[in-house]
Parts: structure tokens; sequence; C-alpha cells
């Protein structure tokens, strides 16, 4: 009983250091404890009872064009009564047994042997299947049994008995995948057979890497979105496993990084203020986001986190400057083209010639003398193709569009020539639009004005887009205003408020006075009465 008690403790024992050997060789390499399970061991009872291989490391090449399926070439005849062992196929023959039947006098032998079963998966490891051999209108009158194994590298190994008879050979498919490597590979990535049976470059398992200087990441400053590009190859030497978490400043842009081609994962944050804890900085020429990404390799962090700082610099135009504005005085319309889709139209007001900055806020305030530029831009479509026009813009002292008030800047496509302080920068020649006039007001009780542009798209392919401005179309009559394809603008408020009553006093100089101001003030109103 002492001695089974001992023998009992002795078993218990070894049972619990194989298992704490196993966890720990797991943590280590998740497929190692699969791997023992794929191993061809001798007989037992026999010398090589305690010896184990892996057929995908151990086998015998069989370069032999001849048993591909279609070969129909029956001079002289091939038997396989001496095969024994594993085996793998290669060459132009084929790779891989064929798994239908194949009709007599195939593969230069008079009964062709196929495998009755489908091929394995890597993770079946060796399973057992038979091979017929076709004669006599019997796809399997003779039978073999073989064993099967899917290796790592795309290939499979065969543990083949001899045919039963002659004149029986074992076929393959043809292939068309070339026996070596015909692409260019990275330093970091070696060249092989991948899913699908074709050569690919994959990262090397013996990349060494301990210096995240070496991981030289990719940017890509596109017009909506910034994408980092980082090497799988160098994280995985780095320690991070296949699939590596990546998070920006705002940890709510927070995923899987993305796969890309050639071993790359990339990362994404939009071109916009704010956007994924964006950082903003301007000076006169560009703009120049900025932005932390950060990986790991889990959830929680450790030991494998890593960051990485990127900025993009974009000139500062129209586009950008209202991308980075955190308020700018915009209008948006949907403008649809028949047949050729909806496209987004922007309009906001500048303070200066450039474009680039825009004003900001509820409302613009301006002096009487300064001078007001408005821009327009196509924000989505085919910006190749369609051109901005700029139809018909004018101004309201109230913010309804069709208020019978109006002071035309731009009709019929062209500028009202009698106001001198009017210049079209540009209309019809590009997806943007742009306009300056000298700030106004209207008489009576108004401060404040706002302006009202129709916008047209042109198509530049198969139309004229540019307007043409002589006298004739100078004094023609408005069409119809579209209301939906119209933007507005404002208010636009006179900087200094109301204008100041003139006192009547003895004396010519208030009189004066008078008579030099009044026409100012009236002068919006009869150059609209002229236009």
């Amino acid at each position: 009983m002492g001695g089974s008690s001992v023998l009992w403790l002795a078993l218990a024992s070894y049972i619990l250091t194989l298992a704490s050997t196993q966890e720990e060789g797991y943590r280590k390499q998740e497929k190692a404890s699969s791997k023992v399970l794929d191993l061809e061991c001798g007989d037992p009872g026999t010398p090589q009872a305690g010896v184990c291989f892996d057929p995908c490391e151990s086998y015998t090449v069989l370069d032999e064009p001849f048993r591909s399926i279609e070969n129909e070439n029956d001079s002289t005849l091939k038997c396989d009564t001496n095969l024994f062992g594993w085996y793998r196929f290669v060459g132009e023959g084929g790779s891989k047994m064929p798994e239908v039947c194949i009709p007599p006098f195939r593969c230069q032998t008079a009964a062709p042997m196929w495998l009755n079963g489908s091929h394995p998966m890597v993770e079946e490891g060796i399973v057992n299947r038979t091979a017929c051999a076709h004669w006599s209108g019997n796809c399997c009158l003779w039978k073999s049994q073989v064993q099967v194994k899917a290796c790592q590298d795309n290939y499979y190994v065969y543990r083949l008995q001899g045919a039963p008879a002659c004149n029986l050979a074992y076929c393959t498919e043809p292939t068309t995948v070339p026996d070596k490597c015909n692409k260019t590979c990275r330093s970091e990535e070696e060249c092989k057979l991948v899913d699908g049976g074709v050569w690919g470059c994959v990262c090397r398992k013996d990349l060494q890497a301990s210096d995240v200087q070496n991981l030289h990441p990719r940017l890509d400053c596109g017009a909506e979105e910034m994408k980092v590009f980082v090497d799988k190859c160098q994280l995985e030497a780095l320690g991070f496993e296949d699939q590596v978490i990546g998070y920006l400043r705002d940890s709510n842009c927070s995923n899987f990084m993305q796969k890309e081609e050639g071993n790359w994962l990339s990362m994404t944050s939009p071109t916009q203020v704010a956007a994924c804890g964006n950082i903003l900085e301007k000076n006169e020429t560009h703009a120049i986001y900025e932005n932390t990404l950060s990986l790991a390799s889990n959830v929680i962090i450790r030991d494998n986190n890593l960051n990485i700082n990127f900025q993009c610099a974009y000139p500062l135009t129209m586009y950008h400057s209202l991308q980075t504005a955190l308020r700018p005085i915009l209008s948006s319309q949907n403008i649809s083209v028949d047949g050729k889709g909806e496209f987004v139209v922007r309009m906001a007001l500048f303070k200066d010639g450039n474009y680039v900055s825009p004003f900001e806020g509820e409302e613009a305030v301006l002096p009487v003398e300064s001078m007001l530029y408005v821009g327009a831009m196509l924000e989505t479509g085919d910006k190749s193709r369609f051109n901005l026009v700029l139809k018909n813009c004018y101004a309201t002292p109230t913010s309804k569009k069709n208020d019978p008030v109006k002071y035309f800047i731009i009709k019929n496509g062209c500028p009202n020539r009698i106001d001198s302080t009017i210049f079209v920068e540009e209309n019809g020649v590009s997806s943007e639009g742009r306009f300056s006039v000298q700030m106004f007001a209207f008489i009576g009780h108004y401060d404040l004005v706002f302006l009202h542009c129709e916008i047209q798209l042109c198509d530049s392919v198969t139309q004229q887009c540019k307007p043409s401005c002589s006298g004739k179309q100078l004094r023609s009559e408005i069409t119809a205003i579209n209301s939906d394809q119209v933007l507005d603008l404002g208010p636009i408020t006179r900087k200094g408020g109301p204008a100041q009553s003139l006192g009547l006093v003895s004396g010519s100089p208030d009189t004066a006075g008078f008579l030099v101001v009044w026409p100012m003030i009236l002068l919006p109103v009869l150059l609209a009465g002229l236009f």
C-alpha cells in the first residue's frame, strides 16, 4: 500500500509539472502544443518507437512531370509499386494529387491513382485518406491507404503505400505557380508560398529589432484625412502581436490597425480641427495638423506601447482655411446636376484678397470704406470637370433672399460695371469663384447687409462656362432666380453702428456737409435703379 501511495504521488507530481510546463510553453508560443499531434512516430514495440519527426520537414521530393493528369503519353507506362514513405510532389507536373476520378491512360500509366477525399487544412494535422485507381469503368477498382498533411508554407506531403498492382501510378494536378519566387521583397520580408498557392512576401521570423528608431513610419497627408503607415514586420520584431491596437490623442479614436498591402498597418485621422485630438497651428502660408499615434498589443498597457508623433502641413487655400476655422461665416448648399449626381457648394466671407482668412463668429463687422471679399467653391464632386458659375449675386437689407430691395453685384454672370468697386476675380473658369466689393449700407433704418448668390455648375467638357460680358449682356434682364441654388451670407454690420445725423444750423458749412454726405447714403439705391 505504501509503495502504491509513493507511486501515486510520483504520478501526480509528474502531471502537475507537465501541466505547468505546457502552460509556460503556451505563453511563449501558442502553436507549440499542437505541433506534437502532427508528428510521425515509429510503431510501438520497435526500436523506432520513441523516434518522431515532422513530415513537413522530412520527406522525399518527387519532381516528375509525367505525373500530370494532362499527360496522355502511354508509350512507356509507369508503376509506383516501390513508393513507401513521405513524399512531396513538385515541379511542372504539379504539387497536389487530384480529388476527382482520372480517365485511364493519363499520367503515363494505365490506371491513374487519385485522392478519394479532400485535402486537409493545416490545423487538422495528419489525416487518413484513400487513393483510388481507375480502370475498366470503375473509379476505385484498386485502393491504397495514404496519409496527408498540409504544411505551413502551403504545400502537402503524402505518406504513400506502394501501388497495389502495375501499371498504377499516383497522379498530380498541373500548377501554374512558378517553382521559384517572382516577387521582390523588402529586407524585413522573405518570399514564400502563401494562401491560394501563390508566392508572396511575408515577415521574416528571424527579424531582430530592439531600437524603435528603426521603425521608420510613413505618412500620407490627404485632403480629407491623414494616414500613418507602420511596418508590421518591424512591430512583430519589437514584440507586438498580429493584432495591433492604435489610438490617437482622443481615446475615442482607437481601433485595430488597418492591414495594408506590403505588410504595413495604418491608422487615419480626419483633417479637421480637434478631430481625434488634432492640434492645429497656423502661420502665414500653411495650416499644420499635429497628433500622436500610440500602439499597443492589448487594451491594457504594460511594456509594449509605442508613441509616434506626426504632423501634416497644408498650404492655406480657400478650402483649407475653412477647414481650419472654428466658426467661419459660411453657407452650404446641395446642388443636383441631372444625371451627374449631387454636389456640395460652400460660400464664405473673407478678410482680404488672399481668401485664406475667413470671418468667424455670428456676424462680420466692417467699416464702410473697407472691401468685402466673397469666395465660393465646389467642395465635393468632380472638380476637374465641373466649373462653378456665380450667376446672380445681390445684397438685401434683410435676410430674405426674395426681399424686393436688391442691389445686384453680379447679374447674369457679369459684374455691375456702374459700381467701380466691384472686382470679379474668378467666375466660371474653375471649381471656385471669387469677387470683392466695397462695403456699403442701405438707406433708411437698415444697419445690416445680407449677401445672396445663385450658383450654377457647368460641365466644362460640353459647355462654355465662362460668362461673356458684352455690353448687350450687361443690359439684359435677369431670368427668374432659382432659390434652391442660392447661398446666403450675413449679417454684415457697419463698424460704428448707425450713421450719425447731421444737424442743420445757419451758415454754409453745415449745408455743404449735408450735400456731401447725402449722395454717399443714396448711392446703393441709385445704382440699383440704374443697373
